[in-house]
């Protein structure tokens, strides 16, 4: 028998030599559109070779004639890329053409398991095989929404099985996908709803519209994961945060917290508790861009910073960028936290809420016409001040003050018509902080916009939007000898345009932004006949903010996907106002000054123009692992007048002027992704280096306050930070959590011309929220359906401070010498916050309640917010501020019907 088969193999072989050469011959007399069946009839009729086939799967393939001269097997397995036909020779003349069965096979057995485990398949067929071109291209489309409303969901997974092609819905649920037409398994997911597949032949364009039935089935979320799809196929430094995520973590005071939350992901810090705003890869909390439904937002905290100030319960979806940021975002060098306010039900009303130990909230949504427009209104408030007496610091400031917040949000949408959507959105928020003193701080948001979608055709659509956006602050004293009121303004109407076009390979985008800015620096005005307070009023600041971009993201070759954009930003500041002059070759001083230029209304001061190319590279080693890079360059036109660690309410912001040029980063990131085959683990390491152009930072004795000439008090230098992030999470099982660490610095140098110009004597020196290293653990358990225990560990290196480092007196008066900026640092911090979650039984009932049961700070670490020194007679005392000085315990119920 052995012989037997060995005769045949050589048989086979030396005949098929002769089949080997007409293949190797190269082709001629090609014709374009001449059908592949008749050139294959035409070589039969000349040779000995024989072709055998099924009709239908060659029929709808023609020649090019491109291919004129190539070997025929290469214009063969050209003609046949992408598809699952393939050919063999057996014999001295057979060529057999035959389909390859293991896709069809993995299909098979994955929608066998899907099946066994009660997953939905639908069968869905697009387009007809008879007459589909093997390799070539479709387009799919579609919407997913949730089954019980209709409402769109923003950031669904859409994933096709084995491969690592998928992509995530747009903010009104919409998604695309081009791919070769073919068998699929299409998967569709979303957090805290059943999967869906479709079982799916597609071989012309078509849509596939999903709904997904929510499901209290949620022991495999992960607490905050990069998307539902794989972090492979995401964009370079991009998140995706779930709102149901924030309400299964620890919490202060049982307040869910999307800044806190995001404090947790690698390269984001704070310097601690009661800080407004958070740090991103070395920048500065000014250097962030927060958009609420696209409208800029510029104090995002509550209670100087103890509580954000955007309730969970209105929110849909939060993307954040930190890197390989899109062209269609500008203002700001660091990073991007987008968030979409939900939309209401368009089925039916319902209503969400928490009771908490500070505040409580309620959303109530619904219809206004059934499956055509939706209402949804969103309110907190506060009314305890018994949370800051309980936090035992020594800082009586704290723990004798009176506070009060509120936020609120509506949002109106509707369908006019299939292709046309209109939504109107608005959110406030206000905050009153009081001291043991007798100064009130009030601090407030407002932001509105209207905008207007249409459907020009099924791969075309553009977005119109008219927003306006407010900031204001008010700072207040009742003590009659010193009783003033100082009031700051900024507001910036929008107008933005934005158009989406998605081709076989290509998905672009292109628009225009414009922003009309007033600055109000400051009015100061007595409010008691005994008062010492002088009336000052800062004149009026004018500035227009305008940028066209372009982008366009395509696979370059199967393994390669790019993407491109080009960002063209323009700022105008104009009149009217004053533009000092100085003495020449003299440092910018008050008692320098020689002259001033004055501007008329609407004259043109100062025009800065910035390119800001985009850049970002993924190349899939695997479907399950990739290598992915970033570039970016920013212009940031605006700036944080500060010389305090963090955002306090009293900061102003500046815009960019004759001394004031606009902040400039360039950014590069580069990292490494892979997902378990399970899609269990998924990790990633990745390393960036960042350089920022024309930072401020403050003269010692600054004061920035009413000050007409700023530019005396502010010093102007350059920025650097880099460093490298590790994340390591498990996404699936009753354990699921993650590990972050990342390592950072964030360095500074001002070297001006002169002495007085040079902090540290001109070397490089520490940011006040340089930390080198960082480290995040996360965790929840699962211990039954419907309990759940979680915790939170942090930690950080101190950040850096100024010391004085001598102490004496002249003339009877306490005089401190300090060391070099920044020089020293605090103690590290580091916290423990755990939390157990009792969520109601979901089945069939319409009241879902769940309690929340958290200690904020377990071990009652004091951990330091700054070190001071007191001179006392020439002695100097030591003291450590800690905000939060104790375990701090809590529980929250929030229900949903």
């Amino acid at each position: 028998m052995y012989k037997l088969l060995l005769f045949i193999f050589f048989y086979a072989f030396c005949f098929s030599v002769y089949a080997q050469e007409i293949l190797d011959a190269k082709a001629k007399n090609l014709k374009d559109g001449q059908p592949l069946l008749e050139y294959l009839s035409d070589i039969e009729k000349i040779s000995k070779v024989r072709f055998y086939y099924l009709e239908e799967w060659l029929e709808p393939l023609t020649i090019h004639k491109e291919l004129e001269g190539f070997p025929i097997n290469e214009v063969l397995s050209t003609l046949l890329e992408e598809s699952d036909i393939r050919y063999v020779i057996l014999y001295n003349y057979a060529v057999i053409f035959f389909k390859d069965p293991s896709p069809e096979l993995e299909r098979d057995a994955f929608i066998k398991t899907a099946i066994t485990n009660k997953i939905t398949v639908e069968r869905v067929i697009l387009g007809d095989q008879k007459t589909f071109v093997p390799g070539s291209k479709v387009f799919l489309r579609g919407i997913v929404r949730d089954e019980d409303n209709r409402a769109p969901l923003a950031g669904a997974s859409v994933q096709l099985n084995g491969l690592a092609i998928g992509t995530t819905t747009d903010a009104n649920g919409r998604y695309q996908l081009v791919l070769p037409g073919g068998e699929y398994v299409v998967s569709f997911r979303y957090i805290n709803h059943e999967e869906k597949l479709i079982n799916l032949s597609i071989f012309a364009k078509g849509e596939v519209n999903v709904n997904l039935e929510e499901t209290p089935t949620t022991l495999d979320e992960v607490i905050i994961n990069d998307s539902n799809t794989p972090v492979t196929n995401n964009r370079i430094s991009q998140t995706t945060i779930k709102m149901i995520d924030l309400k299964r973590a620890p919490s202060l005071l049982g307040q869910p917290d999307i800044i806190r939350q995001l404090q947790t992901q690698p390269g984001v810090t704070t310097v601690s508790e009661a800080t407004a705003g958070y740090n991103v890869r070395g920048g500065g909390a000014d250097q962030n861009l927060i958009l609420f439904d696209g409208v800029p937002i510029y104090n995002t905290a509550h209670a100087l910073g103890f509580f954000s100030a955007f309730n969970p319960d209105a929110i849909s979806e939060a993307s954040f960028y930190k890197g390989g940021i899109p062209a269609e975002y500008g203002g700001r060098v660091s990073s991007v936290l987008d968030l979409k306010a939900k939309e209401g039900n368009y089925e039916r009303w319902t209503t969400a809420g928490s009771i908490g130990a500070v505040s409580s909230s309620i959303t109530v949504g619904g219809p206004i016409k059934r499956d055509t427009s939706s209402l949804i209104i969103s309110l907190r408030a506060s009314y305890s001040d018994w949370a800051l007496n309980f936090l035992k610091t020594k800082y009586p400031g704290i723990n004798k003050a009176s506070i009060f917040f509120y936020d609120g949000s509506i949002k109106y949408s509707h369908k006019l018509d299939n292709k046309s959507k209109l939504t109107l959105s608005t959110y406030s928020s206000k905050d009153n902080f009081k001291l043991s003193t007798d100064t009130l701080n009030q601090w407030q948001n407002l932001a509105a916009s209207v905008r207007y979608d249409h459907v020009i055709r099924t791969n075309l659509f553009y977005g119109i939007g008219l927003s306006f956006g407010q900031y204001a602050y008010r700072v207040s004293d009742n003590d009659p000898s010193t009783a003033f009121q100082l009031d700051y303004t900024i507001t910036y109407p929008t107008l933005k345009i934005d158009f989406n076009h998605e081709g076989i390979n290509h998905k672009q985008s292109f628009g225009f932004q414009t922003t009309y800015y007033t600055f109000s620096p400051g009015t100061l005005k007595p409010t008691s006949s005994e008062s010492n307070k002088q009336t000052q009023i800062m004149p009026n600041e004018i500035s227009f903010e305008s940028a066209l971009y372009v982008s366009d993201a395509f696979n370059w070759t199967e393994k390669f996907h790019v993407e491109l954009g080009l960002r063209l930003s323009l700022f105008n500041r104009i009149g009217s106002g004053t533009v000092y002059k100085y003495t020449e070759n003299a440092p910018l001083e008050p008692q320098n000054t020689i002259d001033s230029i004055q501007f008329g209304a609407g004259e043109l001061m100062k025009t800065y123009f910035g390119p800001e190319p985009r850049f970002s590279l993924r190349y899939s080693i695997t479907p399950l692992s990739s290598f992915k890079f970033g570039y970016n360059r920013m212009y940031q036109y605006i700036h944080l007048i500060s010389n305090t660690t963090s955002i306090t309410p009293v900061d102003i912001w500046q815009s960019s002027n004759s001394y004031f040029k606009p902040q400039i980063a360039d950014q590069v990131s580069l990292g490494y992704f892979i997902n378990s085959k399970s899609n269990t683990i998924e990790a990633f390491v990745e390393g960036y280096y960042k350089l920022v152009q024309n930072i401020l930072d403050f003269k010692n004795g600054a004061n920035l306050i009413l000050n007409n000439q700023l530019e005396t008090a502010l010093l102007r230098g350059t920025g650097k930070a880099y460093g490298v992030e590790v994340s390591v999470n498990k996404l699936i099982g009753k354990l699921v959590g993650g590990v972050n660490y990342t390592y950072s610095r964030s360095l500074r140098k001002v070297n001006g011309v002169h002495d007085v110009e040079k902090i540290n004597n001109g070397k490089q020196y520490p940011s006040n929220y340089d930390q080198p290293h960082i480290v995040n653990v996360n965790w929840r358990y699962s211990l039954s359906r419907r309990f759940f225990f979680s915790g939170a560990f942090t930690y950080h290196t101190g950040r850096p401070v100024s010391l004085p480092i001598a102490g004496y007196q002249v003339g009877g008066i306490p005089i401190s010498d300090f060391s070099d900026r920044n020089n020293y640092r605090i103690p590290d911090y580091h916290r423990l916050d755990l939390a157990l979650i009792l969520e109601g039984n979901y089945t069939k009932k319409r009241w879902k309640g769940t309690w929340t049961f958290s200690v904020y700070n377990v071990y009652g670490r004091k951990n330091p917010y700054s070190v001071f020194f007191v001179n006392q007679g020439g002695f100097l005392t030591p003291y450590q501020l800690s905000i939060v000085g104790t375990a701090i315990p809590s529980i929250s119920y929030s229900f949903k019907f």
